[in-house]
C-alpha cells in the first residue's frame, strides 16, 4: 500500500507531505512561468497597437483602440490571477498525463501514472503549442472538481487543494472519491485515513468509508433552498462537508449565488483563517469569510468576554435594554427649551420634553434617527399649546396693535396708506409645516415659521435629538446611572457595574457579544439620512445650517450653484464609497443569497439576530454540535436560530425599518447527521462519551474507528504554567502525528 499519512517521515528525506508539497510546486512554476510570457505578449501587443497609429489614418487609430484595449484586459485579467493562480488538482480514472507532466519531467504525484490529471485555476493557461496546464475553474472541464462526490465520483479518483501563498505552495489537501482505483497512488490529509480503511481486507472498514461517504455525499448535494442543518461529534468532518458544499453550490449554482455571494461564518478569525486554507478560491470572490468579531463593517473585536458578562451581553434581554438606551435622551441633551414669539418667552421644561420625547417614540413607525422631523413638530405643538396657556395670543396683539398705529400715525403725517395687517404667512404666501401641509390656521402657520427661523430652536433639536450612532450610544452606557434606567428588570443589578465598566473610555476595546449589540443598536437607530444634492427654495429654510438641512441630513445648495470640476470615478470606485464606513456602522448592511454558520452551537440569540437581518432572503447550512455548545440557554439560542432561519423575524436591518418584524416566508428544512468520527483515536473518544454521558444524556456519541494505542493521561499538577504545558505538548508530538492542541481558560482581564 502506498497510502501514506501526513506527518510520517520518509526514507528519502522529509515528510510524504513534504515531497508532494515539492513535486506540486515544480508544476506550479511551470504554470507561473507561462503565466509571465502570457503577460509579456500581451503588452508586446498593446506596444504594437500604438506603433500601428504612427501611420496616422483614421483606420489605424480605430484599430489601435481596438488592439490596446484587448491587450489591456488581458494584462488586468492575468494580474488578478497572479495571486493563487493554482488551486487545485484532479486525478482521473482514465486518460493521458498533463502537459506541465511532459514538461517536468517527472511523475506530477507520488506513483500515479496511468489516469489524466488536471489542474484547476483562476484563469486557463496553455503551453505555447496550445496544451493546456491550467483549467479555468468556469470551464466546463473543471467541473468535475465541484461535483464529483464519493458516491458519485464521476470518474475521479483523487481530488487535491492546494493551498498557496503567493507563488509558493505551503499546504495539500486530499479526497479520495474511488478508493478502489487508488492503488499507488500517495494520499496526504484526511483522505489518507479514508484510503488505508478502503484498502483493508475488512468487510466493516470497507462498510464504514460506505457510510462516511454517503453522509458527506447528502449533505454536499442537499436541495439549494431552504435550510440544511448538518450535526456532528467531533472528528466527523462537519467543517470540511460544509465547505465542500459551499463550492459545490457556487460552481452548480453560479449566477444565483454569485451575484449576492455566499456569507460563511466561523466563531473567531483564527478559525476562520483555518476555513479559508479548507475553501479553494473560486476566482471571482463570490465567498465572504467572516468571523462573529468583525462582520459588522468598520467593526472589530479584540477580546473575549468573562463567562457571566458574555450570557449577560448575549441574552434576548438585551434587546430591550438598548431599546431603552436609544429611545433615552442623548448625554448632555438641554433640559429647557425657551423661544421668543411677538415678545412673549414661551419655555418647555424637562418634564415636557420628556414627555414629547416618549411621545413621539410611541408614535413612531421608524427608527430613531429618522424621527427627527416628527420630533420637530411634537416641539412646535407643545411651544403653541404653552403659548396659548400663558396668555400669548392676547399679548402679542396688544404689542401688535400697538407697533401698527404708531406705524399707520407715520404713514398717514406722509400721506402715505394705512400699513396691511402682516400677512400670516410665509414670504411665499405658503405657510408650510415641516410635515409638508399647512396647519389651516393662519395664526398658527405665522408661529411655526417664525419659531423655526430662530437659531435657539434648531440649536435645541440638533442637541435634544442628535443624529446617533451606534457605538455612542454604546459607549454612553458606560454611565452607571444611565445603564441602570436602561436595564429595567430585564438585567440583574449586580451585572450593572461590570458591564458598564466593560464600556468605559474611548478606546476600550470591543469583544465579540458587543459586535452584536452595535448590530443591533443600528437596525434601531438607522443609519444616518444618506447625503444628497438637491435645490433650496428661493427663501432661505429655517432649518438649513451650514448648507445642510438638520431634520434630513441632505446637503442643500443654492439654485444659482454652479457645478464644479469633478473628480473622474469608476463605478466600482462609486460602489465602494455608497459602502462607507462611518463611525463603526456600514451605511448599508449586505445580505447574502446563502449562509453557512459553522460552529452555531455557540452562538448567542443577539448574534443569531444580527446574523438573521443578513439572510432575510437566503439559504443556509448550519453546522452544529449541541454537545459542544458554550452557550448555557440553549433553548433561548434554539428560538433565535429559529427566527433567523425563518421563524418570527428579528428587527429590519434595511433603512426603512420597523418594529415588527415582516413575516418571513417558509423555508424547507434538511436535518442531517454524520455519525463516524475518523479523526479522533478511540482512546479520546471513549473519554468524551463518558463525559457526554453525563452533560447530555440524550446524545448519542460518534462512532469512533480509529486506533492509535495510546491512552489518555491525566496528570495533576499543583502549578499549570505554561512551561509544564508546553513539555506536555513536546512529550506529546513525539508519540502521534499531526497537530497538537492546547486548550486554556480565558485570562480574568
Amino acid at each position: 500500500m502506498s497510502s501514506q499519512v501526513t506527518g510520517r517521515p520518509t526514507g528519502s528525506g522529509g515528510t510524504v507531505k513534504d515531497q508532494e508539497i515539492a513535486i506540486e510546486q515544480r508544476y506550479v512554476d511551470i504554470a507561473y512561468a507561462r503565466l509571465e510570457e502570457m503577460r509579456a505578449d500581451a503588452q508586446a501587443m498593446i506596444q504594437e497597437g500604438y506603433r500601428q497609429s504612427l501611420a496616422g489614418t483614421k483606420g489605424s487609430l480605430v484599430d489601435r483602440d481596438a488592439m490596446v484595449h484587448q491587450a489591456a484586459l488581458r494584462v488586468q485579467a492575468l494580474d488578478v490571477a497572479d495571486d493563487g493562480l493554482v488551486f487545485g488538482r484532479l486525478d482521473l480514472a482514465s486518460g493521458e498525463p498533463a502537459p506541465g507532466e511532459q514538461a517536468s519531467g517527472e511523475q506530477a504525484s507520488g506513483e500515479q501514472a496511468s489516469g489524466e490529471i488536471r489542474y484547476i485555476g483562476r484563469i486557463g493557461v496553455r503551453t505555447s503549442e496550445h496544451d493546456s496546464l491550467v483549467i479555468d475553474w468556469r470551464a466546463p472541464a473543471a467541473e468535475d472538481f465541484y461535483r464529483a462526490t464519493p458516491e458519485d465520483p464521476r470518474g475521479v479518483v483523487r481530488r487535491r487543494v492546494l493551498h498557496s501563498r503567493g507563488h509558493t505552495v505551503v499546504d495539500l489537501e486530499d479526497d479520495l472519491l474511488d478508493p478502489d482505483a487508488s492503488d499507488g497512488m500517495t494520499i496526504v490529509g484526511d483522505g489518507a485515513f479514508l484510503a488505508s480503511l478502503a484498502r483493508t481486507r475488512e468487510g466493516e472498514m470497507r462498510d464504514i468509508v460506505a457510510t462516511i461517504q454517503r453522509e458527506q455525499d447528502e449533505v454536499i448535494r442537499a436541495p439549494a433552498d431552504g435550510t440544511v442543518l448538518v450535526r456532528g461529534a467531533p472528528g466527523t468532518g462537519k467543517t470540511a462537508v460544509a465547505l465542500h458544499r459551499v463550492a459545490y453550490l457556487l460552481f452548480r449554482h453560479r449566477r444565483r449565488f454569485g451575484s449576492r455571494g455566499v456569507l460563511v461564518i466561523g466563531p473567531n478569525r483564527r478559525f476562520t483563517a483555518y476555513i479559508e486554507r479548507v475553501l479553494p478560491s473560486l476566482g471571482e470572490g463570490s465567498a465572504t469569510l467572516r468571523s462573529l468579531g468583525d462582520l459588522v463593517d468598520g467593526v472589530t473585536a479584540t477580546v473575549h468576554d468573562p463567562p457571566r458578562l458574555a450570557r449577560v451581553k448575549g441574552a434576548d434581554e438585551m434587546t430591550t435594554v438598548l431599546r431603552r438606551a436609544v429611545t433615552d435622551h442623548a448625554p448632555g441633551a438641554p433640559d429647557e427649551l425657551r423661544v421668543v414669539f411677538k415678545g412673549v418667552v414661551v419655555t418647555l421644561d424637562r418634564g415636557g420634553l420628556d414627555r414629547i420625547r416618549s411621545d413621539v417614540h410611541r408614535r413612531s413607525r421608524g427608527t430613531v434617527n429618522a424621527a427627527r422631523g416628527r420630533a420637530a413638530e411634537a416641539l412646535l405643538d407643545a411651544l403653541w399649546g404653552r403659548f396659548n396657556e400663558v396668555g400669548g395670543p392676547e399679548a402679542a396683539e396688544e404689542a401688535e396693535g400697538a407697533e401698527a398705529g404708531l406705524w399707520n400715525a407715520i404713514l398717514a403725517a406722509d400721506g402715505l396708506a394705512e400699513l396691511d395687517d402682516e400677512p400670516a404667512s410665509g414670504s411665499d404666501g405658503q405657510s408650510v409645516r415641516q410635515n409638508g401641509g399647512q396647519s389651516g390656521d393662519p395664526k398658527r402657520d405665522q408661529f411655526d415659521a417664525r419659531v423655526r427661523e430662530q437659531r435657539a430652536f434648531t440649536d435645541f433639536l440638533v442637541a435634544w435629538w442628535p443624529i446617533r450612532r451606534p457605538l455612542d450610544v454604546l459607549r454612553s452606557l458606560a454611565d452607571p446611572d444611565r445603564l441602570r434606567r436602561a436595564a429595567g428588570r430585564e438585567l440583574d443589578r449586580a451585572d450593572v457595574e461590570p458591564l458598564a465598566r466593560s464600556w468605559a473610555g474611548a478606546d476600550a476595546p470591543l469583544s465579540y457579544q458587543d459586535v452584536a449589540l452595535l448590530d443591533e443598536l443600528d437596525a434601531m437607530l438607522g443609519s444616518p439620512p444618506r447625503p444628497s444634492r438637491r435645490k433650496a427654495a428661493r427663501d432661505e429654510d429655517p432649518f438649513v445650517v451650514d448648507g445642510v438641512n438638520i431634520l434630513t441630513g441632505e446637503d442643500v445648495v443654492d439654485e444659482t450653484w454652479e457645478p464644479e470640476m469633478q473628480e473622474l470615478t469608476t463605478s466600482i470606485e462609486r460602489l465602494e464609497k455608497s459602502r462607507r464606513v462611518d463611525d463603526g456602522v456600514v451605511e448599508e448592511r449586505p445580505e447574502y443569497a446563502h449562509i453557512v454558520v459553522d460552529e452555531a452551537q455557540d452562538l448567542s440569540p443577539m448574534q443569531w439576530r444580527m446574523l438573521g437581518r443578513r439572510g432575510r432572503q437566503a439559504s443556509w447550512t448550519i453546522v452544529e454540535d449541541p454537545a459542544q455548545s458554550a452557550w448555557e440557554d440553549l433553548g433561548a439560542a434554539r428560538e433565535a436560530m429559529e427566527a433567523a432561519l425563518g421563524g418570527e423575524r428579528p428587527a429590519s436591518g434595511g433603512r426603512r425599518r420597523s418594529r415588527k418584524p415582516a413575516p418571513a416566508p417558509a423555508r424547507a428544512r434538511h436535518e442531517y447527521e454524520l455519525t463516524t468520527n475518523y479523526r479522533n483515536s478511540t482512546e479520546i473518544a471513549a473519554v468524551s462519551a463518558r463525559v457526554l454521558a453525563r452533560a447530555l444524556p440524550e446524545a448519542r456519541p460518534a462512532r469512533a474507528v480509529r486506533t492509535s494505542g495510546i491512552d489518555p493521561v491525566v496528570r495533576v499538577v499543583p502549578d499549570l504554567g505554561i512551561t509544564t504545558a508546553w513539555e506536555a505538548a513536546e512529550e506529546l508530538l513525539g508519540q502521534v502525528e499531526g497537530t497538537i492542541g492546547l486548550i486554556v481558560p480565558l485570562p480574568s482581564e
